[in-house]
């Protein structure tokens, strides 16, 4: 889930209500139902466990105001949580019908409202987006009108190559900032040719909450409150922040210890919010197949793609889906989402195959919980009953090896991401990877289907891309026991064996350490240099495209044409060197 850079970078109507409903405690204390059958014990009551046992003391060490929890199967409710107060200082207690943001979390509730356009003949996920938005355009370096080419399935599984974060200063006391944000997307840069590869961004999911407005005639709220939450009577969900705004069941999202606004542009792709009550009926939605009371809401093979990983490769189980993570646990398969910013963090965990769900909203960004550890801890039972070692895939044998003075060897050698970098080179004869830290690892590349494999110690694989641009590919790390692919990639930045660039003399005045912001607030400090005669990001070569406008070796752009001047579509501001006054007036 989809990472990011600088920064930051989802079920049947009521069933058992009454068992689930919390009960009301003061600060700090939690609220637990207990499970609907005491005499039943599985696979959703070890989950429940797990968590119970785990997560109030993780979320009192890390200063989460309030949470809360739920666990389902397919029939309702196995257990749910709260801890906590709604604000800080301490205010309201959290609730089973406490709404929380649960922001990335929104893009699989998206791209389901997606699919009910499909299935209504609103929508298809396979032609250009220029049917839907005419006059809708974005710039390219690699090809001309790439929006001709770019899809629904394109933006809801992140191939389109958008940009991630929403382009600042738009005014958010209008009342229509979405529409706004949406027209801007066209001023921005795609990172990599429409297709090349998976590149989680927020802009795919807002321009489709756009396209099922203009399809449908309504509101993007209004479409999903009528095709989802009243079909899933899930009462406490909306779309609309000037609602959750007025709500007074809301939780306040916090960033540290200050309170965070309610209102922000990217609302398709991370403005939902919801009650731990209606997020157990969504998993359970899941869980059942789209079925409720015998009664099939979305066609079967609608909610095949919506749970199978699109643009899948070879043998691959692990990648994004239709607004979801596809990852097997042991023998089995989980679905997930996280979601984390503007004030809150969230994560959904579905168990298919088993009929096991589980959903943590809290209302505090960034508090590591909702990530990897809280999948650890979810996936703990579930590797009890169902672990299995995955053997080692034998097949990149039956490739041609690559000798290490190959010409297609010699392309990907050098250096791959930044800080942390991996560097592809030649130690006494032998390929291999080397981390910042000096640790070598020995790799053997073979040819596969135009791209170069090769297989690290361990369990390790590293694929290149094909090269785009008279530049090296990207190079994907892939792990061969949850066949991770189209993961964790890193691009090819520099090479010790790079031509000098020009140095072009007004670079001059670009030289500096500034602030990277987000909304005004410095959140990183980089410098601006010239190495080898190449403008310098942090530690990422760039490249001019044209007098000011420069791209870094990721695709982020860094514009000096605007002032201020912006990376990633955020301004930067140059920091001042500070001169102190007393060693300033002895000078004189």
């Amino acid at each position: 889930m989809p990472v990011e850079g600088l920064r930051r970078r989802l079920v049947v109507p009521t069933v058992l209500i009454s068992l689930c409903m919390a009960v009301v405690t003061g600060p700090g204390q939690s609220a637990r139902t207990g499970f609907t059958d005491p005499t039943r014990r599985d696979l959703a009551d070890d989950v429940a466990e797990a968590l119970a046992l785990w997560l109030p003391d993780e979320l009192s060490a890390r200063g989460v105001p309030g949470a809360a929890a739920v666990v389902v199967d397919r029939n309702g409710v196995v257990s749910q949580e709260t801890w906590g107060t709604t604000g800080l200082p301490a205010s309201k207690p959290v609730t089973a019908d406490t709404i929380f943001c649960i922001r990335s979390v929104s893009k699989s509730v998206t791209a389901l409202a997606v699919l009910f356009a499909v299935q209504e003949g609103l929508v298809d996920l396979d032609i250009p987006i220029t049917e839907y938005l005419e006059d809708f355009t974005i710039n390219s370096r690699f090809e001309k009108n790439p929006e001709l080419q770019i899809t629904l399935r394109h933006m809801l599984s992140h191939w389109a190559s958008f940009a991630h974060d929403p382009p600042f200063g738009i005014d958010l006391e209008q009342r229509d900032y979405f529409r706004a944000y949406i027209d801007r997307i066209s001023d921005t840069w795609l990172r990599f040719p429409v297709g090349y590869r998976h590149e989680y961004s927020n802009y795919g999911y807002d321009l489709a909450g756009h396209i099922l407005e203009q399809r449908s005639g309504m509101k993007f709220a209004d479409y999903l409150q009528e095709k989802i939450f009243e079909p899933l009577d899930m009462t406490d969900s909306t779309f609309d922040l000037h609602v959750a705004e007025q709500s007074s069941k809301r939780a306040v999202g916090h960033r540290r210890t200050s309170e965070m606004s309610v209102h922000f542009p990217e609302i398709a792709s991370g403005g939902m919010y919801s009650s731990i009550r209606d997020m157990g009926k969504l998993a359970m939605f899941h869980l059942n197949g789209a079925v409720i009371d015998g009664r099939r809401l979305l066609r079967e093979d609608l909610m095949e793609q919506y749970h199978s990983i699109q643009f899948a490769q070879g043998d691959q189980r692990t990648g994004y889906t239709l607004g979801l993570i596809r990852e097997p646990v042991g023998s089995t398969v989980s679905l997930y989402h996280e979601g984390g910013g503007r004030g809150y963090a969230s994560h959904m965990m579905l168990y298919p195959e088993l009929g096991v769900g589980a959903v943590l909203l809290t209302n505090l960004e960034y508090h590591g919980l909702t990530g990897v550890s809280g999948r650890k801890v979810m996936n703990a039972p579930i590797l009890a009953e169902f672990a299995v070692d995955v053997s080692d895939d034998t097949t990149i044998e039956e490739h041609g090896q690559i000798p290490t003075d190959a010409p297609a060897v010699e392309a990907v050698l050098g250096r791959y991401g930044d800080s942390p970098s991996i560097s592809v080179g030649i130690d006494n004869g032998q390929l291999g990877l080397r981390d910042e830290g000096g640790v070598f690892d020995p790799l053997v590349l073979f040819e596969d289907d135009g791209e170069l494999l090769g297989r690290l110690s361990g369990t390790m694989e590293v694929r290149f891309l094909r090269p785009f641009r008279g530049r090296p590919g990207s190079m994907m790390l892939v792990n061969r026991k949850v066949a991770n692919r189209n993961n964790h990639y890193r691009d090819y930045n520099d090479s010790p064996d790079d031509p000098v660039g020009p140095n072009k003399p007004e670079w001059g005045a670009y030289i500096g350490t500034y602030d990277v912001t987000w909304e005004d607030e410095a959140e990183s400090t980089v410098e601006v240099e010239v190495r080898n005669g190449y403008l310098y990001f942090r530690d990422g070569k760039s490249e001019e495209h044209e007098p000011g406008l420069f791209f870094l070796y990721d695709g982020n752009v860094i514009d000096f044409r605007s002032e201020p001047p912006t990376f990633a579509n955020q301004k930067i501001r140059r920091k001042l060197e500070y001169v102190d006054k007393d060693e300033e007036e002895t000078s004189r």
